[in-house]
């Protein structure tokens, strides 16, 4: 049992390592091409293929890795987004049939009666929503 608790720990431990360096590595990469971005806005002589690393085989590797885990981070919230949406699109389904099963139900011509069972149960929800009772 610790076994399997501590194996699962590690892995845990080695997801968040992993997270956390790919989060640094593409917020280091998002903020030198924001970088490069404002200077070329400002109208500065700027050598965008020295700092983005172009003809460097190692600079353009990195970045066509961190590209890649951006595509793949988004492609994950995107199918997320749409299991949720059709997820809710169920509940909400099912909910509305429900309710159309409840008027269907409640809208019969018969008078209601009280059920006998429930009467304690309501005297119970009063007496508690009473407030504490104290005895001196």
């Amino acid at each position: 049992m610790f076994l399997l608790i501590g194996s699962n720990a590690m892995q845990l431990l080695a997801l968040r390592n992993e997270f956390t360096t790919y989060s640094r590595r593409a917020d280091a990469k998002i903020g030198l091409l924001k970088e490069v971005i404002e200077r070329v806005q400002k109208g500065e002589d700027v050598d965008v293929k020295g700092l983005l690393g172009t003809g460097n085989p190692e600079k353009e590797k990195e970045w066509e890795q961190v590209i890649k885990e951006i595509e793949e981070e988004d492609r994950l919230w995107q199918a997320n987004a749409r299991r949720r949406q059709k997820k809710a699109g169920q509940n909400e389904s099912e909910d509305s049939e429900d309710r159309r099963a409840f008027d269907k139900t409640s809208s019969s011509k018969e008078p209601v009666t009280e059920n006998p069972t429930t009467q304690p149960v309501e005297a119970t929800l009063q007496a508690a929503s009473a407030g504490p009772r104290r005895f001196y």
